[in-house]
């Protein structure tokens, strides 16, 4: 008989290996990287990629985006773009209506301070609509990001229980983190792409691109850091593939990346009944030259057709000079403006899911001349101006009314004008936010791709300021003072002139950006009291009061009611303040009076002599303890 053949790997002795030794060694390589990944989370390596979390002892409560985050995408640049401050309470609240704004630095608010957002615009106004609600916008729009980073925040946010979701997404396809024409590309296929987002959440995979990188960096050492070169801008450091004509490869890659990410955003907030609004994407068309423009392929140059565009205008061929402007935008082969084939997209997907669309373009076309937008509603090639921000959160909020995707609670009883008129009445955005703003433009548009690679950024170098305002711009602009500081300053200079209205507009500024810091609240409070100002200061007590109640607050409202008459609500606040232990003699002194008022004569008699005791040479004390005396 023929032995039967054996197979395997045998041992020294000629025998099989037990299969035990297979398991073993498949097991060691998993073993060793869950025990490395254990070892790197135990001693911190690397940035936290956790999506929401405190970011300060001051906020225990809340929750923010994480500002290193952004990190997670960009991973070939030293200084990522940073996240908007907007906070949300850990846990929600019953009387809750919760948004998160979801999209690029047309969302985040660039070039302005993000008070300017679309999203503040539509915060302001349900506060001032629906007072009994805990109104949270959260704006997650970071520049240069796009729908790769939107996909992955999906997630998180669901988590958060939203009730509505806002996407304006778009413009940053091609040259956003991980595009296909940007910097940080990684090419092409989008499950790779995605799968490495996900692996980024391990810090094994950071472990080994710093390695990757500290490699390339050993043989690059004599390349600047971007932190050595604030003329150069990020868009500008984002342009991997300067020329993507259209209906190139990578021209339909774009848009597959686009549709492809925009439909698992959209199916996944659609199997969690998570109400969306789209926006679609609009751009200047009018005053925007095509940045690069090629004639291949059979198809006629940028330029030529923009400059076509524009005798049709001047001769009245309105439609035939939009076509035509419109079709320029398509053949710029530098692809910082959405082709019209995203909005195409956009509109499938919606009517794919059933989410219904906010047509930003067709409004801001409305209030162009001849229907074509233009610098009127834009300051570069696509960002939008004060005004543009303030009609898109228009448009958004008037397509959550006539869906009724608002809170349930009473609304209040204000006209659109009314609403209009208090909103810009207490807009906080001074000529410091102003001129930041425009320094921020001349910054991006100064340079490439506005003006050739290479050439200096005249426009910034030929800024010239006479006055303190401007000097504190350069300053933040330079990254050598911080925005808040720069308001601060200012906020000091107008203090010392006597010019308080001026005073309280620059920390008002802050607070709006801050809402739940105590520091800007009590400099103001501190100063506008100091010279006899408390009832401007009140609203301002007040907002402190609401999330982080101080002797401060309960001894100037204790104050402000008792000179007001409310000796009831002078004795609510008063009686609390003298429980710190910073209480002074004049909050005694003030207490006494309000125990006085409410015929609370030995409580009076006791606050006095507290009073008394802090500083015994107070006149006004003592001739108040003898009529005290007097009544016993």
């Amino acid at each position: 008989m023929k032995k039967r053949r054996e197979t395997g790997i045998k041992n020294a002795a000629g025998k099989p290996t037990p299969k035990w030794f297979y398991l073993v060694m498949i097991g060691l390589p998993i073993v060793f990287f869950v025990l490395l990944e254990l070892f790197l989370r135990i001693i911190g390596y690397g940035l936290d990629y956790t999506q929401f979390k405190s970011i300060s002892d001051y906020y225990p409560d809340k929750l923010f985006l994480n500002p290193d985050v952004p990190y997670k995408y960009f991973y070939n640049i030293q200084q990522a773009p940073s996240t908007l401050p907007d906070g949300f309470d850990k846990l929600k609240k019953e009387d809750a209506f919760r948004i998160f704004v979801m999209g690029g630095s047309s969302t985040a608010g660039w070039p302005y301070v993000p008070n300017a957002s679309f999203s503040r615009h539509i915060k302001r106004r349900m506060e001032l609509l629906y007072p009994e609600n805990t109104i949270e916008v959260i704006n997650l729009g970071i520049s240069a990001i796009n729908s790769y980073t939107l996909r992955d925040f999906v997630p998180g946010v669901i988590d958060q229980k939203p009730d509505l979701i806002l996407i304006y997404a778009g413009h940053n396809e091609y040259y956003g983190a991980l595009g296909v024409g940007s910097t940080s590309s990684m090419g092409s296929n989008r499950f790779l792409i995605n799968l490495y987002i996900s692996l980024k959440n391990y810090k094994i995979t950071e472990l080994l691109q710093d390695i990757i990188s500290g490699i390339y960096r050993l043989f690059n050492a004599n390349q600047s850091s971007e932190e050595n070169d604030i003329a150069e801008t990020l868009m500008s450091r984002m342009i991997g593939e300067s020329t993507i004509p259209l209906n190139s490869e990578m021209y339909k890659a774009g848009l597959e990346q686009f549709e492809g990410n925009l439909n698992d955003i959209l199916s996944t907030f659609s199997e969690t009944k998570i109400p969306v609004i789209i926006g679609t994407l609009t751009s200047n068309t009018l005053d925007q030259k095509p940045f690069v423009s090629v004639g291949q392929n059979f198809l006629p140059s940028a330029d030529s057709i923009y400059n076509l565009g524009l005798a049709k205008l001047k001769i009245g061929e309105i439609k035939a000079a939009d076509s035509l402007l419109l079709y320029a935008k398509d053949l710029d082969a530098l692809r910082f403006r959405a082709p019209k084939k995203m909005n195409e997209i956009i509109f499938k997907l919606a009517r794919k899911y059933n989410f219904p669309i906010a047509n930003i373009d067709s409004v801001f076309r409305s209030r162009s001349q001849y229907n074509i937008v233009g610098y009127n509603l834009t300051v570069d090639h696509l960002h939008p101006t004060l005004d543009g921000y303030r009609i898109i959160g228009e448009t958004f909020f008037e397509r959550m009314e006539e869906l009724n995707l608002l809170p349930s609670s009473k609304r209040q009883n204000l006209t659109k004008s009314d609403v209009d008129s208090i909103l810009f009445a207490n807009f906080s955005f001074t000529s410091l936010d102003s001129t930041l703003a425009e320094m921020q433009i001349i910054r991006l548009t100064g340079a490439f791709p506005f003006v050739p690679r290479g050439t200096p950024n005249y426009k910034m170098l030929n800024f010239t300021y006479d006055n303190f305002s401007d000097s504190l711009c350069l300053k933040v602009i330079r990254r050598e003072m911080k925005w808040e500081i720069a308001h601060s300053k200012l906020a000091e200079w107008y203090f010392n002139k006597g010019n308080y209205g001026a005073f309280i507009r620059e920390i008002d500024a802050v607070i709006q950006e801050r809402p739940y810091f105590d520091q800007p609240y009590e400099y103001l409070i501190n100063k506008l009291t100091s010279v006899n100002l408390a009832e401007d200061a009140f609203p301002y007590i007040k907002k402190l009061h609401a999330f982080r109640p101080n002797y401060l607050t309960y001894k100037w409202l204790g104050q402000i009611y008792l000179y007001g008459n409310d000796s009831a609500g002078a004795l609510k606040y008063l009686t609390k303040a003298v429980e710190f232990s910073e209480v002074d003699f004049q909050t005694w002194y003030n207490l006494s009076g309000a125990y006085y008022l409410n015929h609370q004569i030995d409580n009076a008699l006791f606050a006095i002599e507290k009073s008394l005791r802090l500083n015994p040479n107070n006149p006004k004390a003592q001739d108040f303890q003898n009529q005290l005396k007097s009544l016993k």
